[in-house]
Order: C-alpha cells, then sequence, then structure tokens
C-alpha cells in the first residue's frame, strides 16, 4: 500500500489522524491570519471573495473542515480550478496524478465509527486536468442560489463569521464585512488556533478546536442559506410539499 504519510519518522494511524492532520491545519490558518492572507479575510474595500470548490464524487461545494485547508492550498500553489477529487476518483477515471503532487489530507469516520484518512487532489494535479473539468459540469450542483444577495458580516464571533463566509461560499452571495470586526474575528480565533499547536496534554480543554469550530460554521450555514432562501422566495411556502431530497451529508472531520 502506498505510503502517504507525509512525515518523516513514522506514526501510529491514531497519531497521524488524530494529532497531525488538526495540527497542520490550524499551523496553516494561524499563518494565514499573520500574513492577512486568509481565503474568508476582506480586500481593503471590505469585499470577501467566497469561492466553492467543488467535491468531483458528489458535486457539492466542500464543507468547511475540508473547503478552508483547500483554499489555502489553491492560494499557496496558484491554482485555477475549483474541482478536487481522491484518489479513489481519479482512478475510476482512469485519471492519474502528476509526479510528486501532493493532495491536501482530511479525516473522515465510515459507518462503523473507524476514522480513515483521504487527501484531495485540484484538477491542475492530474495528467489529463481537462478531462477531469469536463466531467465534473454536468455533476456541480449549487444547492441554494442566492447570486443577487448581498450580505454583510456582522459578528467576529467565528462560528458566526465563518458560518455566514460559508453560506456565500455554497450559495454564491455577495459578500463584505467592516476590516475592525474581520480584526476581532482574527483576534477571537487566534487563541483556538494556537490552542490546537500545543502538546494534547497542554491545551486548554475549555476552548473549542478548530475542527469542531468549523463544522459548527457549517451548521450555521445551513441555517442562514435556509433563512435566506425562505425570504427570498415566500410563495414556495404555499407550495405542495415534495418528498424529502437527499441532502448532502455533513461529517465530522478531525
Amino acid at each position: 500500500m502506498e505510503n502517504t504519510n507525509p512525515l518523516e519518522n513514522p506514526v501510529s494511524k491514531q497519531e497521524f489522524n488524530g494529532y497531525w492532520i488538526p495540527r497542520h491545519n490550524a499551523k496553516v490558518m494561524k499563518q494565514g491570519l499573520e500574513e492577512n492572507k486568509a481565503p474568508f479575510l476582506p480586500d481593503s474595500t471590505g469585499v470577501i471573495k467566497a469561492e466553492p470548490i467543488y467535491n468531483m464524487a458528489t458535486g457539492y461545494c466542500l464543507p468547511a473542515n475540508r473547503l478552508i485547508p483547500v483554499q489555502f492550498a489553491k492560494m499557496q500553489n496558484g491554482f485555477n480550478s475549483n474541482i478536487v477529487a481522491t484518489r479513489t476518483t481519479l482512478g475510476a477515471m482512469e485519471n492519474g496524478i502528476k509526479e510528486n503532487e501532493k493532495g491536501v489530507f482530511y479525516n473522515f469516520k465510515d459507518e462503523q465509527g473507524e476514522i480513515h484518512t483521504s487527501s484531495l487532489f485540484f484538477a491542475e494535479q492530474t495528467q489529463n486536468p481537462e478531462a477531469l473539468i469536463a466531467a465534473s459540469k454536468e455533476k456541480i450542483q449549487q444547492k441554494t442560489n442566492l447570486k443577487d444577495v448581498s450580505m454583510v458580516i456582522a459578528s467576529s464571533e467565528p462560528k458566526e463569521y465563518l458560518g455566514t463566509y460559508m453560506a456565500a461560499c455554497r450559495s454564491g452571495m455577495k459578500l463584505s464585512v467592516d476590516p475592525q470586526i474581520a480584526e476581532e474575528f482574527k483576534s477571537k480565533l487566534m487563541p483556538t488556533l494556537e490552542n490546537d499547536l500545543k502538546k494534547q496534554e497542554e491545551r486548554n480543554k475549555e476552548l473549542p478546536t478548530l475542527s469542531n469550530l468549523l463544522f459548527d460554521a457549517d451548521k450555521r450555514a445551513t441555517e442562514i442559506t435556509r433563512t435566506l432562501s425562505q425570504s427570498q422566495a415566500p410563495e414556495q411556502n404555499q407550495a405542495p410539499k415534495q418528498p424529502k431530497k437527499q441532502t448532502q451529508d455533513m461529517e465530522m472531520c478531525f
């Protein structure tokens, strides 16, 4: 089996899943806040460019625990595509990964609760980027279209700030924030990131982990898009109820 462990020294699966990946994500986000280079931060005019990145397998925007680390990878590597796929998905398409390309690692739970690790690759990292992009066009879905809606982030609380950001990524709505709110958000998020970078026995258990915070932001994003959709189309409330469609699973990633 291919060794996908990015560490020089071998570590156990539990250490890799439970420690390295969350710590790496916290490190990347902390550096982004310090350099004022992060996908969820505004430009000099207060505008936030909320860009979705879609999972080829599902056609949906990635959840926060995957989207934000992947967005950082996109910024750092200068990728242009907004499509990612796992090694398994690419293999089924007979599309290989270029030599020496590294994906963005993430954890997920199976139906038995077992934690597994996978990685996501951008189209540019594959041997046939055009094939992946072309195959994705029919699958990409935006659950809620709010492209005509503009929203201002009103709260510097990380859950609210990132929840609103995730809502914009999913729905296409325009997003902005007062620079002061953004600065306050950075100062409130930093303790969580610094805490995640500590040894496990030294962490403040009263602070939320980054993984839990992003999971809560996903849930908040669902609430925001649902409320905005209902306000944009109130007549839909009078329509006969349709059979409930299967929604994208929200996974707790560690």
